[in-house]
C-alpha cells in the first residue's frame, strides 16, 4: 500500500479537482495506488437518484462489467458504513459503499486472493467519502439557485461532451435502435407581462411550476437546464425526430392546459434539433434559436424543428413582436 502521510496527499488531490472527469480520474488513480491491484470497479450514481443505475467510472477495470440493472440492484443492497466481504472459488470480493449525507450513491468492488487489511479498507472508505463530498459540491455548483435545474455553464459543457462523442447512452429494455440526442430550447410566452402584472414573486412561482412540468415530461437520465430567466434548454434522447416532436408537443400541451394560480393560462414556444454533427455550442444554440424564433413569429405556443426551416431561410425577428 503506497499510503502517503495517511492519505493526506490523496485527499488534497481529490479536493483540488474542479471538473467531474478529473475528479473521477483522480479517484481511480488513488484507489489503484491504495490497493496495488487492478481488479476493482467503481460504480457511482452521478444523478444522486436512487432510481437511476450507477455509472462505471474506471472503464478499464479487469472485472466483469455489470449491466445497468445489476449495478442498480447491487447498489440498492449496499448499506451505509457496512463493508461486505464474500468468498468463492478462491476469490475474495470486497464491497465498499460510497455514501453522501447518509445516502448510498455508489460502490467499490474489489477482487483479491486474500482479504484486505482493515486499515486498507477503512482508508478506502475515507477516500470515497472525500470523493463523494467533492462530487456533491461540484453537483451543487452546476445548479441554478431558484429552480435547482442545471445551469447555463453546465449546459455548454454537456453539449460539448455529447457532440464530441463523450456523452453516454443509458441502456433501456426497448432499445432496438440507437437513440439520438436532441436539443430543445423552450421559452415562456409573454413572461414579461406576468412579472409586470403580478410581480416577481408570482413570476418565480410560475417558473417553478413550469420546471415541475418540464421534469415530469422527460426521463431522469435526460438533462434539463435553466438557460436564462424564463428560457429552458433540454438535452434528451429519442430514436427519431418525429418522436422528439411528439415529446415536446406533449410538454407544450401540458403547459398550455395547466391552471397557473392567479395567472391563469400560459404557453411556451419551442425550437429543437438533432445533435447530429460536431459543431460549436454557439452554432448549435443558434440553430435551436432559429427554430424557436420561428415558433414565436408564427403565433407562439408551437414546436418547430430546425429541419423544418428552409435551408437558406433567414429567420428574422419582427421588432413589433415581443419574443420574450
Amino acid at each position: 500500500m503506497k499510503a502517503n502521510n495517511c492519505g493526506h496527499e490523496w485527499i488534497i488531490s481529490l479536493t483540488q479537482q474542479e471538473e467531474e472527469s478529473d475528479l473521477d480520474a483522480s479517484l481511480v488513480q488513488i484507489i489503484g495506488d491504495l490497493l496495488e491491484v487492478e481488479n476493482f470497479a467503481i460504480y457511482i450514481n452521478k444523478h444522486f437518484s436512487a432510481q437511476l443505475p450507477p455509472t462505471l467510472i474506471n472503464t478499464h477495470t479487469r472485472l466483469e462489467v455489470l449491466e445497468s440493472n445489476e449495478a442498480l440492484a447491487l447498489l440498492n443492497k449496499v448499506t451505509q458504513n457496512k463493508i461486505r466481504v464474500s468468498r468463492a472459488l478462491g476469490v475474495v470480493t470486497t464491497y465498499v459503499p460510497v455514501y453522501y449525507f447518509g445516502k448510498v450513491i455508489g460502490i467499490l468492488l474489489i477482487e483479491t486472493t486474500k482479504e484486505l487489511a482493515q486499515t486498507t479498507t477503512m482508508l478506502a472508505v475515507h477516500i470515497l467519502n472525500i470523493y463523494a463530498n467533492q462530487l456533491g459540491l461540484l453537483h451543487k455548483s452546476r445548479l441554478d439557485p431558484l429552480t435547482e435545474l442545471l445551469n447555463r455553464q453546465t449546459f455548454d459543457k454537456k453539449v460539448i461532451e455529447i457532440v464530441s462523442g463523450k456523452g453516454f447512452l443509458l441502456p433501456r429494455d426497448d432499445t432496438n435502435e440507437k437513440r439520438r440526442w436532441y436539443l430543445a430550447i423552450a421559452d415562456i410566452d409573454h413572461f414579461k407581462r406576468v412579472n409586470d402584472s403580478y410581480g416577481h414573486v408570482i413570476g418565480d412561482e410560475v417558473i417553478l411550476l413550469v420546471v415541475r412540468l418540464l421534469k415530469n415530461n422527460f426521463r431522469l437520465e435526460d438533462y434539463v437546464f435553466r438557460y436564462g430567466g424564463e428560457e429552458f434548454a433540454v438535452l434528451f434522447q429519442t430514436k427519431t425526430e418525429a418522436q422528439a416532436h411528439i415529446a415536446l408537443n406533449r410538454l407544450r400541451s401540458n403547459i398550455a392546459e395547466y391552471p397557473f394560480p392567479q395567472v391563469g393560462q400560459l404557453t411556451i414556444s419551442i425550437g429543437f434539433l438533432e445533435l447530429a454533427s460536431i459543431d460549436t455550442v454557439s452554432s448549435i444554440v443558434n440553430q435551436a434559436d432559429m427554430a424557436l424564433y420561428h415558433s414565436k413569429n408564427s403565433g407562439r405556443n408551437k414546436v418547430t424543428a430546425y429541419s423544418e426551416l428552409e435551408v437558406n431561410e433567414e429567420v428574422t425577428t419582427d421588432n413589433s413582436i415581443e419574443l420574450f
